[in-house]
């Protein structure tokens, strides 16, 4: 790499970034459940000016720390969005952190494995399709992916013994009291899972010294406490009860909204969520394994191989859960791929026989859901989806044949461009269009047009957060029961109400105007919701003719 080139690369891989997360951004409705928790608690903190109580609706949520709270907020006040805010300002901390990470994954790779294994692993950073969902979200995963790529670029120079002198502790300690600030200490699993493997290996610690604990310590409690005390006081200690008592208890027990899955399930999942680079897995695994010994591989396999056993170990698992430890797979398999150029590894054998083997059920599984979502779930085919998804299995199967034939940098464009394919094309066509799957859009669409109904809408038999989003922080959620009480109690009332929670099922409605069925992207049940006006009746086929 010329010195010119090996100056641009960092640029050129942002600029990447950036374009590769920014289609399909705003073209996305706002996903349940999580996404739309986030984006509503941030709406409520911009409206109130309270930036310690989270809050959903009249519920305390604190099952997270702020900090991705107060970004959205920020976005939100800065561009003076209020009220019915559109979902991708939301999204705009996250998309901001995704790029950012693809960057900061240079500069935390470079002492590692090289400069072009570094530029290699943003690449992959920026075309990944993990990151392309999470840089896509307006929830916590994509700042917390860049937080702990920052601590450990930082560790890694500690342990290297290239610290500057007040720099590098400062970007570590930084970096770890926003993670603490974005979901806890979850970002310490990856640095003590790290920091363990390295002392372990060498028998002593005393590396540790050079990220200057003590002001260190100090700094991060500056930076993460006041918060910490702030909510403690203000809820007389409901939030520790909250979030480790109930989400993070939940999580160990499987005992919350999500149930728990076997060992094994992210050993299986990551040919997609790591693709289209999962082909390289294999080879990348048998290179940190010949070089264990040395320091570099010692970093990574630290950075990876605890963190993994433990969320495989937890019984709780979310295929997202991993992300911050996908950087130093990404390392290790661009590492992989200068060693394939430089001829001294090639990707051939079982390595590569297991990588396509297993790469290729994700390939036609990505493929499936670009061209068929819109068919199965949509108004049928969809010319941008089936062109995008034709494009993406095109330029996959080109890096697949190039890496066989090891040519490294036509794999890699084909590669690059197979993942921004999938990105573009799932994001920006393909769910859209998968109309059914966003039944809180629907009902906001109809309600824009029945402009005769006032008030705050109910709910009976659809609870999703989306529903509040979409329609407002007043919404009420109920049952059938109570929306019809809410009917009879004033006038141009309205509510939506499941048929099938009613002992007498009324005649069907006009589809999306008094009408809406689909499918809840929560839990994958079919919904079917009918319009109920005060006071108390089924709506007419034209609730408000004009």
């Amino acid at each position: 790499m010329s010195l010119l080139a090996a100056r641009l690369a960092p640029l050129a891989v942002l600029l990447l970034a950036l374009l590769s997360f920014a289609v399909g951004l705003a073209d996305l409705p706002v996903q349940d459940r999580d996404e739309a928790r986030f984006a509503q608690a941030s709406r409520q903190m911009a409206e109130t000016g309270d930036l310690i109580d989270i809050r959903l609706q009249n519920e305390a949520r604190h099952n997270k720390p702020a900090l991705i709270y107060w970004a959205q907020a920020a976005v939100l006040r800065a561009t003076g969005a209020t009220g019915d805010t559109p979902i991708w300002l939301h999204r705009i901390p996250s998309y901001i952190a995704g790029a950012l990470s693809a960057l900061a994954l240079i500069w935390a790779g470079t002492p590692i494995v090289g400069r072009r294994a570094a530029v290699l692993a943003g690449i992959m950073c920026a075309t990944i399709y993990m990151v392309h969902a999470e840089a896509r979200t307006a929830k916590t995963d994509a700042a917390l992916l860049l937080s702990v790529i920052l601590a450990m670029g930082a560790l890694t120079r500690a342990y290297l013994d290239t610290v500057k002198r007040w720099t590098t502790p400062a970007i570590f300690w930084t970096a770890l009291a926003a993670g603490f600030l974005l979901k806890g200490p979850m970002i310490a699993l990856p640095i003590a899972g790290a920091v363990m493997w390295l002392s372990t290996k060498d028998r002593s610690a005393s590396w540790l010294g050079r990220l200057r604990p003590l002001p260190g310590l100090l700094w991060f409690a500056a930076l993460a406490a006041p918060w910490y005390v702030a909510i403690s006081i203000s809820t007389d200690g409901a939030f520790w009860a909250s979030s480790l008592g109930g989400d993070f208890t939940d999580k160990i027990t499987a005992e919350g909204e999500h149930s728990g899955s076997p060992p094994g399930l992210y050993l299986l999942t990551m040919w997609a969520t790591f693709f289209p680079w999962s082909i390289l897995i294999p080879l990348a695994l048998v290179h940190a394994w010949r070089n264990r010994t040395s320091p570099a591989m010692a970093i990574l396999l630290g950075w990876l191989v605890p963190g993994w056993l433990v969320f495989e170990l937890v019984p709780v698992k979310l295929v997202h859960y991993t992300l911050p430890l996908y950087p130093a797979l990404m390392l290790l398999a661009g590492a992989a791929l200068v060693r394939i150029t430089d001829g001294t590894m090639r990707f051939a054998r079982w390595p590569a026989a297991i990588g396509t083997g297993f790469w290729a059920p994700a390939l036609a599984f990505f493929a499936t859901i670009a061209i068929a979502a819109p068919i199965a779930y949509g108004d049928g085919p969809d010319l941008l989806a089936i062109t995008g998804g034709l494009v993406m299995i095109a330029a996959a199967l080109f890096g697949a044949i190039s890496l066989w034939r090891q040519q490294v940098p036509q794999a890699v464009a084909g590669l690059a461009l197979a993942g921004l394919a999938m990105g573009w094309t799932l994001t920006g066509a393909s769910l859209p269009s998968a109309r059914d799957f966003w039944i809180a859009d629907r009902l906001a669409e109809a309600m824009s047009a029945h402009s005769c109904l006032s008030g705050p809408v109910a709910l009976a038999g659809f609870a999703e957060p989306s529903s509040v989003f979409r329609l407002g922080t007043d919404t009420i959620l109920t049952d059938a029961d109570g929306a019809l009480s809410y009917l009879a109690e004033g006038q141009n009332r309205a509510a939506w109400i499941a048929p099938d929670l009613l002992d007498e099922t009324p005649p069907g409605g006009v589809p999306d105007v008094t009408e809406i069925t689909g499918i809840n992207i929560g839990n994958f049940r079919p919904v079917t919701l009918r319009l109920f006006v005060s006071p108390g009746v089924p709506a007419p086929d034209a609730p408000c003719p004009g």
